[in-house]
């Protein structure tokens, strides 16, 4: 008896220009590709109707809408009929503020629109589309509560009132001993928000991180965990030096490489070719974490796809630092923190925020 095929991912397209959702439909509506689009809808309210009544496998949601934004849809579909969403946005201005917030929200993942309206420039983005779609479809978000929101918000503004931006950039900077390297991918953005919200003032470390993302986001991303931290948190650039109380988030599509030496970390970015298909690599973070920082470094695997970041904690793990992954039950996609565990290369495995405190008084020692 022959297997049956796989069933189509049924996808529902939101988008308020007509244009853009016919042409989304066209990039989409592939069942070579496992894709189906079951219907589209114009607005926010539409959208969450249609999520109710088709229950789609996943949701393409633009994020600017009149009346309902997609970031109201996205709060009501996530309370009442959580559903994978890949949110589409343009790559600067306002969109990609509050495409982070979507992805704080319950957002799987995001997809730059091209500034341009030439078809080829749609064209462009199938394959990432596809492959974004493909990787949703294999999430299963939970449902929000609204206290959950209103938790991250007040997290929020607790630490701006406690440090601000003009503040920390006040401060001295003190050259960083010791390395905390994280990586994260698919849920990612709520994850580093919830970890970085927990580390205390005066945190006597330095954070690399490498989160999976499009191009165009992460200065968007860095600003967001700026607000919600006690740390000054910024899209690395290269050459800097690497201080304690700072994170530094990798630039979309390039790989970040530490050099130098306890005392005298910078950042070094790099062109070279994607590993394992990403780009920035969390192995190629990691490994270089652990040649420079050897026992003076930390390694943290959160959510994600795939198995990035598990040789470079490996490597971390064995010039003597501490590692810890996210556990299975808070993570979106148990896909990264499990490679890791599996190589054997994990001390803890705990909640963000229990990794967040044990991080804290591991270095408080």
């Amino acid at each position: 008896m022959l297997a049956s095929p796989n069933p189509l991912i049924r996808v529902l397209v939101v988008d308020d220009s007509f244009f853009m959702r016919k042409i989304l439909v066209k990039l989409l509506n592939d069942p070579r590709q496992g894709i189906t689009v079951v219907d589209t809808a114009k607005t926010g309210l539409e959208a969450i109707e249609k999520n109710k009544s088709l229950k789609p496998d996943v949701v393409t949601l633009d994020v600017e809408m009149p009346h309902m934004d997609g970031l109201s849809a996205l709060r009501r579909m996530m309370l009442e009929n959580p559903v994978p969403v890949v949110m589409l946005s343009a790559h600067t201005g306002k969109g990609t503020e509050t495409t982070i917030r979507a992805l704080e929200i319950g957002a799987v993942d995001c997809v730059g629109k091209p500034s341009g309206i030439p078809m080829t420039d749609l064209e462009g983005i199938k394959n990432e589309l596809i492959e974004k779609v493909k990787m949703a479809a294999a999430t299963h978000p939970r449902k929000r509560s609204e206290s959950e929101g209103e938790e991250v918000g007040s997290r929020r503004n607790l630490r701006e009132n406690a440090l601000s931006s003009s503040q920390k950039e006040a401060l001295v900077r003190v050259p960083a001993h010791t390395l905390v390297a994280v990586a994260s991918s698919t849920g990612g953005p709520r994850a580093l928000n919830d970890l970085l919200s927990e580390i205390p003032d005066g945190f006597p470390a330095a954070l690399v991180i490498v989160q999976h993302i499009s191009t165009g986001f992460t200065k968007a991303l860095a600003r967001r965990l700026d607000e919600c931290s006690s740390l000054s948190v910024v899209e690395a650039e290269e050459g800097q030096k690497i201080s304690a109380g700072c994170a530094y988030v990798a630039p979309a599509g390039r790989h970040l490489v530490v050099q130098g030496a306890p005392g005298s970390y910078q950042v070094h970015l790099t062109d070279s070719p994607p590993r394992m298909g990403v780009r920035p690599s969390a192995d190629i973070m990691m490994q270089s974490v652990a040649k420079t920082a050897g026992r003076h470094s930390l390694g943290i695997i959160l959510t994600g796809m795939g198995r990035d970041g598990a040789l470079g904690v490996k490597e971390i793990h064995q010039a003597g630092g501490k590692t810890f992954a996210q556990d299975a039950e808070s993570c979106v996609v148990y896909g990264m923190p499990r490679a890791a565990v599996e190589d054997g290369s994990v001390d803890h495995q705990l909640t963000v925020r229990e990794i967040a405190r044990q991080v804290s008084s591991f270095l408080s020692e």
